[in-house]
This record gives C-alpha cells, sequence and structure tokens, in this order.
C-alpha cells in the first residue's frame, strides 16, 4: 500500500542481512566489505528495494571488476612483480593481483612472494588450500587471462603438477568470471 512505509520484495534472509549491513555501514560513514560472490544478488535485492545507495555502492563494486580485468602479456606480469614489487600470481592462464591480500594472508606475508611468483601457482594453491572454500575469493583479485601466446612461456613454480579434479573443479567454479579469448576456430568467415 503505497504510503505505509511497507513493501513485499522477493530477498532472502541471508541477502536482507547484508543489506542491513550495508546501511548500518553507510550510517556510521564505514566501508562496507562486499562479498564477490553474492555481490550480484546484493544488487538485485538494492533494486528490488529501491536502495540508491547500496544499487550504486554495488554497481560502482562490478564495474570496477569489468574495468580491472584485461590481457595481460607474460612480460608485463613479470615486470610487475619484479620492478614495482607487486605480487601478480598466476593460476592456469589466470592473473591475480594480492598485493592487498598479503597482510590479511592466513599463511602469513611471504609464502605467496616467496613460492608463487614469475611462474603458474596452480600446485600450491591446490597444497595448500585443501578446502574449496579459498576457490571464493578468486573473483575478487582475478585482473584477467595471460595472452594466449604467452601460455607456453609461463614456467610452472613446481615440477609437480596440480591433480585433474582440482583443475576440473578451478576451471568449473572460475568460467563464469574470467574472460574468454577467441579461437580460431570460432571465428566466422563471411563470404561477399
Amino acid at each position: 500500500e503505497s504510503g505505509s512505509g511497507e513493501a513485499v520484495v522477493d530477498v532472502d534472509c541471508s541477502t536482507f542481512d547484508r543489506v542491513l549491513l550495508f546501511l548500518e555501514a553507510a550510517n556510521r560513514g564505514r566501508p562496507y566489505e562486499f562479498d564477490m560472490q553474492t555481490l550480484p544478488q546484493l544488487a538485485a535485492a538494492a533494486a528490488a528495494l529501491g536502495c540508491r545507495a547500496l544499487r550504486e555502492a554495488c554497481a560502482r563494486k562490478l564495474g570496477a571488476f569489468e574495468e580491472r580485468v584485461q590481457v595481460h602479456r607474460w612480460v608485463d606480469v613479470v615486470r610487475h612483480n619484479d620492478e614495482r614489487g607487486g605480487c601478480w600470481v598466476t593460476m592456469d592462464g589466470m592473473v591475480f593481483d594480492l598485493e592487498a591480500w598479503l597482510p590479511e594472508h592466513p599463511g602469513g606475508a611471504t609464502i605467496i612472494p616467496q613460492q608463487a611468483l614469475n611462474a603458474d601457482s596452480t600446485v600450491f594453491f591446490e597444497l595448500y588450500h585443501a578446502s574449496r572454500e579459498s576457490f571464493t575469493y578468486l573473483k575478487e583479485f582475478y585482473i584477467g587471462e595471460l595472452a594466449p601466446e604467452d601460455l607456453a612461456a609461463v614456467p610452472r613454480a613446481s615440477e609437480d603438477t596440480a591433480s585433474s579434479d582440482f583443475m576440473q573443479q578451478l576451471r568449473e567454479f572460475a568460467t563464469p568470471f574470467r574472460l574468454r579469448h577467441p579461437r580460431p576456430e570460432d571465428a566466422v568467415h563471411k563470404s561477399f
């Protein structure tokens, strides 16, 4: 009923709790930590509830993801790590920026730079992250893909390789947010 201050919207309790946490943080002037896994549901709830501040914050966060994701050359990844002191790691052709995560990493701030820089670190990710819960953070740190022509130049971080089961799970999880490279066999040729 218009003007009653009530609204009926189809939002699950967990998402509605996130809406309330966002509103509380905004009211206190504190930043809200978005979870990339639930961001689409939060954005939909913001639209359904007519919460402009949350809708705009979700759009900025989603837009930031789309702006930062791009194809990277292997030499640029190495240069970023070596010359700029960065922490870009690669797994299965994906590039992740872990610089902001290092101080919070449960395994400490040094293990990733010591073992995973300038090589494909997939095997270490499997070794140290037995729980697949860590997959939920991948999208947040994902900044793109290595150029297809550079994949063969990437050394492995270990003589071992990740298990096929792990690789299948990683690819299934990452497929929704990964950039897709056009393949020659997908090209459409037109005759005139």
